[in-house]
């Protein structure tokens, strides 16, 4: 099933901010998008830090201030989305993938919402957006591997509808192959990916790891977005790996702001998340991104 309930959504939304008839012509409306920063914290020793309060981050961007308007705890409730590689290479690792997956949904929160896509040579919904843990395993145990690698289209559709969604959202890749079958350029999925500000974590295993150049852009797409990347060489560093994610999906926060704009500028604009009041912590959050 494609994401046909997605495109449904962004027809109603574009015939709701369509103009009115009865719109006063001199009436400006300005609409300053908030920036979304997902925020990980840990101790020294790796571990999560909870319990933090807006009061305790500090966020700037390009040197000034910003006053956060948006704040979401580690506690808050997480949408996750896990994009699965399900093209004809995966035959092998899909099992593996199948229960490390499914130990993940176990270590989730009651009140996460999660959804399964795959994708081959289009992105393809396994499972919509929803708590039902059962549906979601049963959706998973019937997927099978075939066709070619669409990554990039697949990411950046994604994540640009999930970038509708409210609340903290995260998004989880395995793959095993480089892509061959996209009709985007890399740096523009790549944009539309960092511009949507969601956290993703990237797996490579098999094939993947024999090509470098793949292997930097997908510690790109995860260092941009604040999430993180994995190289899993052996079979067992597969469940190793998702219990890490899982972990820290479990501890992150959101910070939202509304950046000034009275000096509108079309460059990189870079980001520093730090926490108060404490000594030795590790903050992990996006850099930066394009107004």
């Amino acid at each position: 099933m494609l994401l046909s309930t997605f495109s449904g959504l962004l027809m109603l939304c574009q015939a709701a901010t369509a103009q009115s008839p009865f719109t006063d012509p001199s009436t400006l409306a300005v609409n300053v998008r908030m920036v979304e920063v997902y925020a990980s914290v840990s101790d020294g020793h790796g571990k999560p830090v909870k319990g933090l309060t807006a009061n305790h981050f500090r966020v700037i961007e390009d040197g000034r201030f910003q006053r956060i308007a948006q704040f979401e705890p580690q506690t808050a409730a997480l949408t996750i989305a896990l994009l699965i590689d399900t093209t004809g290479s995966m035959a092998k690792q899909l099992p593996q993938v199948k229960n490390a997956i499914a130990r993940l949904l176990e270590e989730m929160k009651p009140e996460d919402s999660f959804g399964l896509f795959s994708f081959t040579n289009q992105l393809t919904v396994l499972h919509p957006f929803s708590r039902d843990r059962t549906a979601a395993l049963r959706a998973l145990l019937g997927t099978q591997a075939s066709g070619r690698t669409a990554l990039y289209d697949s990411l950046a559709q994604l994540a640009r509808n999930m970038s509708r969604l409210s609340g903290k959202k995260a998004i989880l890749i395995f793959t095993d192959g480089d892509d061959n079958a996209s009709l985007l350029p890399i740096q523009t999925a790549l944009k539309i990916v960092q511009d949507a500000g969601i956290p993703v974590y990237c797996l490579a295993q098999g094939r993947a790891l024999t090509s470098a150049a793949f292997l930097r852009l997908l510690e790109e797409i995860s260092r941009g977005t604040g999430g993180i990347a994995f190289k899993v060489y052996r079979s067992e560093g597969v469940v190793r790996d998702f219990d890490l994610i899982a972990r820290d999906l479990q501890g992150l926060y959101l910070l939202g702001y509304y950046p000034d704009e009275s000096g509108a500028y079309r460059k990189f604009r870079k980001i520093h998340v730090s926490v108060l009041g404490f000594f030795g912590l590790q903050v992990r959050a996006k850099k930066g991104y394009w107004p």
